[in-house]
């Protein structure tokens, strides 16, 4: 009769416990799919600080395109990039970029080439910088136009009408830039998901540095 019991109760555990296998299951979370959940809100935090950034770089590009105060083309005729000219004016990038690491620094990143682009920068500290702009590669290539140098005997009149051409660019660039705000928010976004560092930079409020531009070279 003991026997029959114990077999009986046996049973009974072994269907319970079988009963209670099938909520376990239900409750549980796949790693994988934690994973992805803790990405996607890392990566709202990321774009929510991107677009506080990316409205004020906008301002302040427009507080430079409002001054109408662009660098003059000295290096030569037709259309080059001017990262900073002799009368001390920088390029709209290079402004840009002195209002996050100082005027010095700015200055700096374009000693070694004048004609520094935006467009062929790919690594080192403006690259780094351009990612934490909220602003996308493209959007800061348009920003830094060409200037057009032609000898003329009325320097002020081609002065006046360098700075008008420019400002009308700008103000197109502008309107392109607002026509693609959150498409182009979130590609700036996904760049700078691929570097971690900067990320965790950017979520306590810190853009990328100067690096080797930070101080002038000894000796």
């Amino acid at each position: 009769m003991s026997r029959l019991r114990l077999c009986l109760a046996s049973l009974l555990l072994a269907a319970g416990a079988s009963a209670c296998a099938p909520n376990l299951q239900q409750k549980s979370v796949p790693v994988t799919s934690q994973i992805q959940t803790q990405t996607q809100r890392d990566r709202a935090a990321v774009r929510a600080k991107l677009a506080a950034r990316r409205e004020l770089v906008m301002q302040r590009f427009l507080a430079y395109r409002e001054a109408r105060v662009y660098p003059v083309n000295f290096l030569g005729g037709g259309f080059r990039h001017v990262w900073l000219d002799n009368n001390g004016n920088l390029c709209a990038a290079a402004t840009l970029v002195s209002k996050d690491w100082g005027r010095d620094a700015a200055i700096r990143a374009g000693e070694a080439n004048p004609e520094i682009k935006i467009a062929d920068v790919k690594s080192g500290p403006l690259a780094d910088w351009v990612l934490t702009t909220g602003l996308t590669h493209a959007e800061l290539v348009a920003i830094q136009v060409p200037g057009f140098n032609e000898r003329m005997n009325d320097e002020m009149r081609k002065r006046d009408e360098e700075i008008g051409r420019l400002y009308g660019i700008y103000i197109d660039v502008e309107r392109q830039m607002r026509s693609l705000w959150d498409e182009n928010l979130d590609i700036a976004t996904d760049a700078l998901m691929k570097h971690p560092e900067l990320v965790r930079g950017i979520l306590h409020d810190q853009v990328a540095g100067p690096g080797v531009y930070a101080k002038p070279p000894v000796g």
